[in-house]
């Protein structure tokens, strides 16, 4: 190999030798550049400061024969055995470098190559690195998307769900663009929106639905450059079932948006439900994917009973995290295109970690589960949210002690939530927490806390009673969603009402409440007859 010049950079050399793969000859060449670049000596140093923290992790593997089931296309060729150039290259900081390992770092357990010393492919990789691979061996190939129309939401924009209709009419459910007043009509569902996410691309929108009365769900996919829509599963209606995430890859981001992760709990509603069959047996629980692209139908992802998606990994290559529930939960991360036999997951006492947007804190659950009559699971003793330390300052098991999202909370004799959800605002810092079912003796003298209402503030100082919203929550209500807007100045909260009787169509409030005080603004509602508005996504 050639002697780097002076004012370049040997990122594949710095890769190689972050990994231990250096012949004498790059090793020569390396350390002459050294001698003379600073920069690449600090680069060399994180990342064997991140390697000394990953030391001993062991990794969580998905099936053996997962990849042979969901690939198609495959490129030929292995991956060849050094990091990936965005993580070492020197137009990224130290910042970036010490991110990106972290990532592996928070949920992950991940080795830099798999067991036994043969490297996770990379989607980039040239086919002609090393003699022909099979089909499990190798990533899925991924193709450009080619450039389409404008996409129905610009960034910042608010899009929300509005059903109409029901009793003895028919549904309509349409995607509304609240500044343009544009609109997509989706295929009609046969009950309510009650979950919603954007595509990092702005070109899919997710969304889960209740199927009438049954007590079942259904999961859909919306192209809103087409308007076609796709029934992707059902689902009983269970605690932690709500969460749809979207893979976006920093180093592709033309693929941002290809892949979709959800969980279903398998239920049988009969042959004319309009139900996809699941393999499953009733009542189980399963991590389930979707690829955009329509290479694959969705795929069940046959890893564990009673295994839930959590969030894409924002690292190369299709890693992302699970968690499976039982008396004591635990996480992990999969990598889908692995080929050896899988793992226990290894961070327990974790349960559905969610991620900060830049990846150094997350959200968690920890606690004891039990298993709910005809399936899925909720916590039945000591369950809370908590929050993690940051990745950043801490060693790879540290941050799981973690400490409890709410400050003032004093639960006592196993108290704690059935369940609940949560998200992050834009700056990584402020948090909600909605829906929560609590198990104990209420703490505050109006019987609420913490159960009823929408709480929102900084992890930083932790949730309390104080930081409640003020929404005007009847007694037969429920919140349904939350969603922060980018610039992190307000959110939007969807509330249920209560339908008259059997049969009468469901409806809603969209509400915008400025963090900083003033009254609500409603979004929709503006029609002759009651409608369900909501949830809503922001243009990102």
């Amino acid at each position: 190999m050639n002697r780097p010049t002076r004012g370049s950079h040997p990122d594949e050399l710095l890769s190689a030798a972050a990994s231990g793969d250096l012949t004498d000859a790059e090793r020569a060449a390396l350390d002459a550049h050294l001698a003379d670049c600073p920069p690449c000596r600090e680069t060399l140093a994180a990342f064997a400061d991140q390697r000394r923290l990953l030391g001993g992790m062991r990794p969580v593997n998905a099936p053996r024969d997962l990849g042979a089931r969901v690939r198609t296309g495959v490129e030929s060729g292995r991956g060849v055995r050094r990091l990936p150039g965005w993580l070492v290259g020197m137009g990224a900081s130290l910042a970036t470098v010490a991110a990106a390992a972290l990532v592996i770092l928070v949920l992950g357990n991940l080795p830099l190559t798999p067991p036994g010393g043969s490297p996770s492919p990379s989607p980039q990789a040239s086919s002609s690195a090393e003699p022909t691979a099979s089909a499990s061996d190798t990533p899925p190939s991924v193709s450009p998307q080619p450039s389409g129309p404008v996409p129905f939401l610009e960034p910042g924009d608010l899009g929300y769900l509005s059903l109409t209709g029901g009793g003895f009419a028919e549904y309509h459910l349409a995607f509304i663009n609240d500044r343009t007043g544009a609109s997509i009509e989706a295929e009609p569902p046969s009950g309510a929106p009650i979950s919603a996410a954007l595509s990092p691309d702005r070109n899919w929108l997710a969304y889960i639905t209740q199927k009438g009365e049954t007590g079942a769900n259904e999961v859909w996919a919306l192209n809103l450059l087409t308007g076609d829509t796709q029934l992707l599963g059902c689902s009983l209606d269970t605690p932690f079932t709500e969460r749809l995430t979207w893979w976006s890859d920093p180093t592709q981001p033309e693929f941002a948006g290809r892949y979709l992760g959800y969980t279903l709990t398998s239920v049988y509603l009969g042959p004319s439900s309009g139900c996809p069959p699941n393999a499953s047996e009733v009542g189980t629980t399963d991590p389930w994917l979707f690829d955009v692209q329509g290479e694959l139908p969705p795929e069940r992802i046959d890893f564990a009973e009673d295994t839930y998606v959590g969030s894409f990994l924002p690292i190369e290559g299709l890693m992302f995290m699970v968690s499976t529930a039982g008396a004591t939960p635990a996480s992990g991360v999969i990598c889908w295109w692995c080929d050896y036999d899988p793992s226990p997951l290894q961070t327990r006492d974790v349960f559905l970690p969610v991620v900060s947007p830049d990846g150094n804190r997350a959200l968690f659950w920890r606690g004891t589960m039990g298993a709910q009559p005809g399936g899925g699971w909720s916590f039945v003793s000591g369950g809370l949210p908590y929050l993690s330390g940051d990745f950043r300052s801490t060693g790879p098991a540290s941050p799981w002690i973690g400490q409890p999202l709410f400050a003032d909370l004093a639960p006592v004799g196993g108290e704690g939530f059935e369940s609940g959800r949560m998200a992050w605002g834009p700056d990584n810092d402020l948090v909600a927490f909605w829906d929560g079912a609590w198990l104990g003796a209420p703490q505050s003298t109006d019987g609420r806390y913490p159960s009823r209402g929408v709480y929102v503030g900084r992890a930083s100082e932790g949730l309390s009673a104080g930081s409640l919203l003020p929404v005007d929550l009847p007694d037969d209500a429920w919140i349904v969603d939350v969603a922060f807007a980018p610039d992190g100045a307000s959110v939007v909260v969807t509330i249920g009402l209560s339908s008259a009787g059997i049969g009468d169509p469901p409806s809603s409030m969209l509400l915008r409440y400025a963090l900083d005080g003033g009254e609500p603004i409603r979004i929709g509602g503006g029609g002759p007859n009651p409608s369900w508005d909501g949830p809503v996504v922001f243009g990102p």
